[in-house]
């Protein structure tokens, strides 16, 4: 991994025995639990920035083009509940989508990988450990939203979602969200249902820059991505960091998702230990 594609003078998670890095971590730790989410404004330099881009604009004609409708839960809707319900409440999602398998030997990968990356994500979410994902595709997953593109309101099946930002749209392409928005014991669908009609006063909206890392708790936190607007994409990297090192995807969600040539195998179990600590 190239360091010079990380801000490492503002965000030194590459010292991770050093004083400045645990009042950072604590930081951003106790920033993530009030808040739900945080981002890291400029974790990337513009080397980075165009380094990444330029990768995928490089790999653009084997994208996937994904279209989709989707509720706040998942894809399937629920006859058993009312036509209102947010079970029941879907939205239109759609990008291109250049998936792990698709970005081998890439710079991108490598940030990826970067134990340092795994390190830094245990620590500000709390636990020993985090891994890499152990499906061949939805470890890393870059979203590259063109005009008309957006992502419905959903929560997220991982407890935490790691987002780097590449490229701003022009007009609409605002993330918003609702953290800390339900609990593993309360799906609070009564304040779902508000802001799913946009009549709750908890939703945030972020213009996110290119270069900004976000770290959020997609598991509690509705979030969505608006229809972009203008000529230029909004571009993003989703990295995956498990504390399970056996997480993968289903074969048929697989292919959904990243079509036909997603791979059928999860990846070698070498590749998703964690580094020495």
């Amino acid at each position: 991994m190239n360091p010079n594609y990380i801000n490492l003078t503002a965000y030194p998670i590459h010292q991770p025995e050093t004083a400045i890095y645990r009042s950072f971590v604590l930081e951003q730790r106790k920033r993530l639990e009030t808040n739900g989410m945080i981002n890291l404004v400029d974790f990337l330099t513009p080397l980075g920035v165009n380094k990444y881009k330029s990768e995928i604009e490089d790999r653009k004609n084997i994208a996937f083009h994904a279209v989709s409708e989707r509720h706040p839960y998942g894809y399937q809707r629920s006859d058993h509940l009312p036509s209102d319900h947010p079970r029941n409440s879907f939205g239109p999602t759609e990008s291109h989508r250049l998936a792990r398998h698709h970005l081998p030997d890439t710079a991108i990968d490598a940030l990826y990988t970067w134990p340092p990356m795994r390190r830094f994500m245990a620590d500000v979410t709390g636990n020993k450990v985090t891994y890499l994902s152990a499906d061949p595709s939805n470890g890393l997953v870059v979203q590259v939203y063109s005009a008309g593109h957006g992502q419905a309101w959903h929560f997220d099946q991982a407890l935490f979602s790691t987002i780097v930002n590449l490229s701003e749209s022009e007009a609409g392409g605002v993330f918003e969200c609702v953290p800390n928005l339900r609990t593993e014991d309360e799906q609070n669908y009564t304040d779902v249902k508000s802001a799913l009609s946009g009549e709750s006063d908890r939703i945030q909206r972020h213009k996110v820059k290119a270069g900004s890392f976000t770290i959020m708790l997609g598991r509690y936190t509705l979030h969505r991505v608006t229809p972009i607007k203008g000529k230029k994409p909004r571009i993003s990297a989703i990295l995956s960091y498990e504390l399970d090192p056996d997480t993968c995807m289903d074969l048929d969600t697989r292919k959904k998702s990243f079509g036909p040539t997603a791979p059928e195998l999860p990846l070698k179990q070498e590749y998703t230990t964690q580094p020495d600590r």
